[in-house]
């Protein structure tokens, strides 16, 4: 079955169950200026008229303006209704609603296949595409299994890349096969495309059936669709302000805010408890709860009613963050309330619907009343504390189980008596914690909304965290220590002997000492180089104190100073200068908080590397670019929990850390990023030996899986083996041709490349460990057969290029690929290689086999040529490309033997480049030829379709083209017409410098071209000047 009998047509028809029209293709062309317009201007101005009660001549002011807007964030701002306009007649602006989002139904909801749109010179035609009001607002892209979603996801980001009018007002994108489904916002590239796994619909028919029908009911039901757009759509900027990312939520995301939304609808239980796992997108979460709670566009209650919005942490570094974020994602005006009195101030004000951050700690009953003898003043103070109209309040409060010690929480629920409370938490609560339960969950629920670790994982919203344990001589348990202070401490003085020994000998201590860090240091570097580096990955070194990052940064170093010396052979100096660029050390020095031990010296080093708190932020930016050279940084307390960088997957671990902060710390390693395979603690310290204690205060199921063991890979690498080598025929193993054709159809090659992906992936994990070295023959084989099936079951080109795999097997892979002859057999030819014939030339010597490789590289090559010559001129090659098709289902009904199949293609070839020289023998040059042949294949049946009037005038630009040219008296009509457009796109006059990226210039090109036209009675004459402008765009830009 065909992508569109398969997969396009029955989602058609399921968007209608859903409420949606169908439009038909003369419906939606009828609408639009040209195939570069994407509103459809009746169906808009009808809307805009409706929903806002504007006259007709205000309606198309709008739309006029709509026409010309490019830019998403400015198009969503419309969209939300953010934008006002004078109304003719009245004296102050009105807001200009696009959407309904009170009224589902008075709203138009339709749906279209097969959408034609041109834009960079190219024509892309959208499999589906979802319009409400006439808005292109969701594009859909139907790809068959043998397609596949990763194929259906580049063809839409090559779209955004050339069709940027399609783009513009688009909420978000969808790929399908039917069984499968992705969603991404606007130009989100490959690893943000996710599914949507489960219902948040109550009752959701389609739950658990195919991926198609539950992702188009949760993300296009009409009034989920208006959701989305109002409240779950955000415009991310990097912190130069330059970068904007768009972001949409995911499925657990929305479940939580609006369970939250439905909780104070409700009113009986004034709070709840979100867990949702570190680096899940927790910030995010409490960014659409304050956008849906603040505008709850489509939703009336008094409870709603323009509420505050509180949004409390409990750190400074957190409160910067969320601050940050709510700022950087368009959140109106948040005030970060910098101190105790600025907060009061806030609070106190009478104004509603404000948001604000802070810290726990401003709650902290400064009051002198609280510390008065009489109860009854400080019963005032209490009463004085609530803030006006708490009840008004919704509170966000982040890592809550956090907010519940001393008298904090108390202050904070004194001050909001009445107020909503809403925890979140990236970590479970403890066990044993009644309080945060208490406090933020109702009665016998638990959590409100719950996405934990294996949740995470198994979404692809965070990586798997792996642990393993190097240089194990130095963990010691504490019983330990006393007996091993001689062997370690042997090199230190006497004086420094006696005061360690009246002090007592700590685990800390052994963690600053010299010579253990300097091993630690030279294992690092070792590890990060054979393990993290190769795929442009990064790391945090955890230490115990600001004397071990000192210690730390200086071992490091010296490390990969030495390093360079003796493998680059830089000159000493330039080794440690190059060094240094390296790392970073992050933490805050304070001569009073130094050691007791080696006081002088230890302060001095702890100096030596501190950096401002401007150079700090510049290290943190710099190491979360993964082009910069900053590899590390070295820290002790910060950074550990709510810091992101994606570009992190190893920390190197040498600190004693458990509960909570271990929580926090390994989940800085599990963001996404590109292929990264798994985040990774290597652990100095011995924490991971006693895992299962360190992480007991919480249940069992909760932590389970928060860090496995790196040698569990070697299992999962076993498992992946067996599982892809069930598809290879164990008589064929030795080449990778045979074991291509063995399996025997292009739905088993892509059941063999699904099982393939995940033992790459694991071989690559594992690369350098030399358990790997036994699966290498097979990790060869399977790698080859790969592009091999591409060119034998697809009929198209291979990625021969090895860049998508490591660059810790990619030098193999690349060796392998020569050696086998795979790269030669794979590579295509294009016609103007010598060496394009010889599959023909030599088939009477060639047996069986290789006649039908050449055969299928035929093919492939063909297929490629043709492609591209059809987005030159689709005119032109229209019929080699239906040639093409007609032998390749030929081929596939066994109608012709391999001999045959060569023969055909032969022909193909031959008429394909008759084709391209064809204008030799014609009196044009090959741009005006290829102008011809448009007007040739759209004007029917006769040569001389066309005549030039006989009192018609020389245009300047015709006149200026032949002079000094041989033009020929005895030129056809059509060929008199093709030479006199050449030379329209020709003329500077007419197609100045850069013409093709200005849109009035190529209007009136295009006006010109119908102009001659119609004056030389061509017929039809619609569509042309557009498919001329696209050869012209390819054919005659100028810079």
């Amino acid at each position: 079955m065909s992508e569109e009998s398969a997969v396009e047509i029955p989602g058609l028809r399921f968007l209608e169950t859903l409420g949606y029209t169908e439009l038909s293709a003369a419906e939606v062309n009828a609408q639009r200026e040209s195939l570069e317009r994407v509103l459809l201007k009746d169906t808009l101005v009808d809307a805009l008229m409706r929903i806002n009660h504007v006259p007709r001549e205000t309606a198309l002011s709008v739309y006029n303006e709509l026409a010309g807007l490019s830019d998403n964030e400015a198009w969503f701002k419309r969209l939300r209704g953010q934008a006002s306009k004078k109304v003719s007649g009245e004296s102050t602006s009105t807001t200009i609603k696009l959407l309904d989002f009170d009224a589902l139904e008075n709203n138009t909801w339709g749906v279209t296949r097969q959408f034609y749109v041109k834009g960079g010179g190219k024509v892309i035609e959208a499999d589906l595409v979802v319009f409400v009001n006439g808005i292109p607002l969701v594009v859909i892209e139907a790809k068959d299994l043998t397609g596949g979603l990763e194929k259906g996801i580049a063809q839409i980001r090559r779209y955004e890349t050339h069709v940027d009018a399609l783009f513009a007002p688009n909420a978000f994108n969808i790929v399908t096969t039917g069984a499968l489904m992705r969603y991404a916002a606007t130009h989100s590239p490959l690893q943000y495309w996710f599914d949507w796994p489960e219902s948040t619909f109550p009752g959701n028919a389609f739950a658990k059936t195919q991926a198609m029908e539950r992702g188009f009911t949760e993300l296009l039901t009409p009034a989920r669709l208006l959701d989305l757009i109002a409240h779950f759509i955000v415009f991310e900027r990097d912190a130069s302000g330059q970068k904007v990312v768009k972001k949409i939520c995911r499925y657990q995301q929305l479940r939580a805010v609006n369970k939250m939304v439905e909780r104070v609808i409700d009113g009986e239980h004034r709070k709840g408890l979100i867990w949702h796992t570190q680096g899940s997108g927790k910030s995010l979460t409490m960014v659409f709860a304050a956008l849906k709670l603040k505008f709850h566009r489509g939703i009336e209650h008094a409870r709603l009613k323009n509420p505050n919005i509180l949004v409390v942490t409990d750190r400074k570094d957190l409160d910067a963050q969320i601050t940050g974020t709510f700022r950087a994602c368009g959140l109106p005006n948040p005030k970060h309330a910098r101190s105790t009195g600025e907060l009061r101030a806030l609070i106190e004000q009478e104004s509603p619907g404000r948001v604000i951050t802070s810290t726990i700690f401003k709650f902290d009953g400064e009051d002198p009343r609280f510390e008065s003898g009489s109860m009854r003043e400080r019963q005032a103070a209490m009463a004085e504390l609530a803030a006006p109209q708490s009840a008004n309040w919704i509170l966000l409060v982040d890592e809550c189980h956090r907010t519940q010690e001393e008298l904090l929480g108390a202050y904070l629920r004194a001050t909001f008596p009445d107020a909503f409370f809403f925890g979140f938490t990236g970590t479970p609560v403890k066990k044993n914690d009644k309080d945060t339960y208490a406090n933020f969950g109702a009665p016998g629920e638990g959590y409100l909304d719950k996405y934990g670790i294996d949740e995470a994982v198994r979404d692809g919203a965070t990586v798997k965290v792996l642990y393993t344990a190097r240089l194990t001589d130095w963990h010691l348990e504490d019983a330990e220590i006393d007996a091993a202070f001689e062997r370690y401490f042997a090199a230190e003085d006497d004086e420094t002997r006696r005061k360690l020994k009246e002090r007592g000998v700590t685990r800390s201590d052994l963690a600053r000492l010299p010579s253990r860090i300097a091993q630690i240091a030279a294992d690092i570097w070792q590890h990060f180089r054979a393990h993290i580096h190769p795929d442009g990955y990064k790391a945090q070194i955890v230490t115990v104190d600001r004397r071990a990052v000192a210690e730390h940064k200086k071992a490091l170093d010296a490390v990969i100073a030495r390093w360079y010396v003796e493998q680059k052979g830089l000159s000493e100096s330039d080794a440690r200068q190059r060094a240094t660029t390296h790392s970073a050390a992050i933490y805050s020095a304070n001569a009073n908080d130094a050691g007791e031990v080696l006081e002088d010296e230890s302060v001095r080093g702890v100096l030596r590397f501190q950096l401002s708190e401007a150079e700090q932020k510049d290290a943190i930016q710099r190491f979360r670019d993964p082009e910069s050279e900053l590899y590390f940084l070295i820290v002790c307390d910060k950074l550990l929990t709510g810091f992101d960088a994606p570009v992190e997957q190893a920390m190197y671990l040498d600190k004693s850390l458990r509960d909570h902060n271990l929580l926090q710390a390994i989940t800085r390693t599990n963001r996404r990023f590109r292929d990264k395979p798994y985040g990774l603690i290597v652990d100095y310290f011995g924490v991971s030996q006693n895992l299962q204690e360190a992480l007991s205060a919480y249940r069992a199921d909760d932590v389970q899986n928060a860090m496995r063991p790196e040698s569990a890979l070697l299992d999962d690498l076993r498992d992946a083996h067996r599982k892809v080598m069930a598809f290879v025929d164990p008589s064929v193993r030795h080449d990778a041709r045979e074991a291509v054709l063995a399996l025997g159809g292009v739905d088993r090659y892509y059941d063999f490349c699904a099982e393939a992906k995940p033992f790459i992936a694991l071989y690559s994990a594992l690369m350098p460990d030399p358990a790997v070295i036994p699966f290498a023959p097979d990790l060869k084989l399977v790698t080859a057969m790969i592009p091999v099936g591409k060119l034998q079951w697809e009929q198209e080109e291979p990625d021969l290029s090895m860049a998508h795999y490591s660059a810790k097997i990619r030098q193999m892979l690349t060796e392998h690929l020569e050696v086998t002859g795979i790269r030669e057999l794979c590579r295509m030819r294009p016609l103007s290689d010598p060496d394009f014939y010889k599959d023909f030339d030599e088939s009477d010597e060639a047996d069986a086999r290789d006649l039908e490789t050449a055969a299928v590289r035929k093919t492939a090559e063909l297929k490629k040529i043709i492609g591209e010559k059809m987005g030159e001129n689709a005119e032109r090659y229209a019929t080699f490309s239906e040639r093409l098709k007609e032998l390749i289902a030929s081929f596939q009904l066994g109608l012709f033997d391999a001999a045959d199949k060569l023969d055909a293609l032969e022909e193909v070839a031959r008429d394909l480049q008759a084709e391209d020289a064809a204008h030799q023998g014609s009196r044009l040059g090959p741009r005006a030829y290829g102008i011809w042949s448009i007007l040739k294949a759209n004007v029917p049946n006769k040569e001389d379709e066309g005549d030039a009037p006989d009192d018609a005038p020389s245009d300047p630009y015709k006149q200026a083209f032949a002079e000094g040219s041989d033009r020929a008296e005895s030129l056809s009509a059509l060929e008199a017409l093709a030479e006199d457009i050449a030379a329209l796109y020709q003329s500077d006059d007419h197609a100045p410098v850069r013409w093709q990226d200005k849109d009035s210039v190529r209007q009136n090109l295009r006006q010109q071209v119908r102009h001659m036209l119609v004056r030389r009675k061509v017929a039809p004459w619609q569509g042309l000047p557009e498919k001329i402008e696209t050869f012209a765009l390819k054919h005659y830009p100028k810079s």
